[in-house]
């Protein structure tokens, strides 16, 4: 694990910055090295103490808040970008990691919520239907591969994409008739998406393999605990094709990330007691296992969020603990790395470069980075 020294001249500015901040939350112990890493939100100067400076990954920091941040509710990794849905201006907004400024990728879109990105192109939900962009910008707007009726969009619970196609889990309430669908991404899908398993129950999160060839993983949270199920479709099946079972017997499976050779999935308890993140081989009837089986007791897996494998390691939030945390994706050997803490419900993440950004919902909403 990475440990992050403070001299202590920084760790005396730190707590004058924490006495002018009454509503900001700094760990002490992350500031000095102590504990797993990781600690509150710094930043790179008194006139804005929390802001992160542009280009290198210093902090935890503040990327964006308030009116700049737009109330993002889901965020990706895109091309050189890093991109989020804002639901308080219904906007799609976009970062350049390299100068620090934050601008619109589409100035409108309705209630815009999950958010997918592979390569250059942008795929989001909102209450509209499913719009694409290229991250570099469209100047001519946004093109739609599926309108929505009215309150469709809210059905929509997991979010994927290739270079080919974009893939959505949609749920409904007698938790019988959820479905696993797709669409082109260069076309769009006319009227009627490809079906690719029907009569799943309560559905969520869905991944997929990056190539031509490959995988497309989701999670059934089923009807209740030890219901839950991990599906797996060939992407090249025609469809629909009865999916194979790799976990089976699972409590209130939630979000799901693909690995080379594994999968990795989140897990919550209803009443937000409880969580996890499990993993296992890619194969049907895996031998499941905890990534992290151990865990400091003040910095607990707590409705873990936004599972994101990057290279060798894993990252996801905490929502019920206000932590980002990383794991190599084969297992944690100790505590997984704290990354960043003192965090408001955080909900989603991805990785860009030497930097982790999260979606955090404090002061309204806000993205925040940390070192990875």
């Amino acid at each position: 694990m990475r440990g992050r020294s403070r001299t202590a001249g920084q760790r005396g500015a730190a707590l004058a910055l924490f006495a002018l901040l009454p509503g900001c939350y700094i760990d002490l112990d992350g500031l000095t090295g102590g504990g797993a890493g990781g600690g509150g939100l710094e930043g790179p100067g008194p006139g804005d103490p929390d802001r992160c400076a542009p280009a290198g990954c210093d902090g935890p920091c503040v990327v964006a808040a308030a009116e700049e941040a737009g109330g993002p509710a889901a965020i990706a990794a895109a091309g050189p970008y890093v991109v989020w849905t804002g639901r308080a201006g219904d906007r799609v907004r976009r970062l350049d990691p390299a100068t620090g400024a934050v601008e619109d990728l589409v100035s409108f879109t309705p209630s815009p919520g999950l958010l997918a990105a592979e390569g250059g192109l942008v795929v989001w939900v909102a209450d509209d239907g499913l719009w694409r962009c290229p991250v570099d910008g469209c100047a001519a707007g946004a093109t739609s591969l599926l309108a929505f009726a009215p309150g469709e969009a809210e059905a929509v619970r997991g979010l994927a994409m290739d270079a080919r196609h974009v893939y959505w889990t949609r749920d409904e309430p007698s938790g019988t008739a959820g479905e696993l669908l797709r669409c082109p991404v260069a076309e769009g899908c006319g009227a009627t998406p490809e079906l690719l398993a029907p009569s799943q129950s309560h559905p969520r999160g869905v991944a997929v393999t990056p190539g031509e060839a490959g995988e497309v993983v989701w999670v059934q949270r089923g009807t209740g605990a030890a219901f839950g199920r991990v599906l797996r479709l060939d992407k090249g099946s025609s469809s629909p094709t009865t999916p194979a079972q790799i976990a089976v017997l699972l409590d209130f499976p939630e979000q799901i990330a693909l690995g080379d050779m594994d999968v990795l999935w989140t897990w919550a308890h209803p009443d937000g007691t409880a969580g996890g993140v499990f993993r296992c081989d890619l194969v049907e009837s895996c031998a499941a296992e905890e990534l992290a089986p151990q865990t400091e007791p003040a910095r607990p897996l707590r409705e873990p969020a936004g599972l994101v494998i990057d290279g060798a390691d894993a990252y996801w939030a905490n929502r019920g603990a206000g932590t980002v945390m990383r794991c190599p994706a084969a297992g944690c050997p100790g505590y997984p790395e704290v990354l960043a803490d003192g965090l408001t419900r955080p909900a989603a993440v991805a990785v860009q470069g030497a930097c982790v950004y999260a979606v955090d919902e404090a002061g309204g909403g806000r993205v925040v980075r940390a070192p990875r």
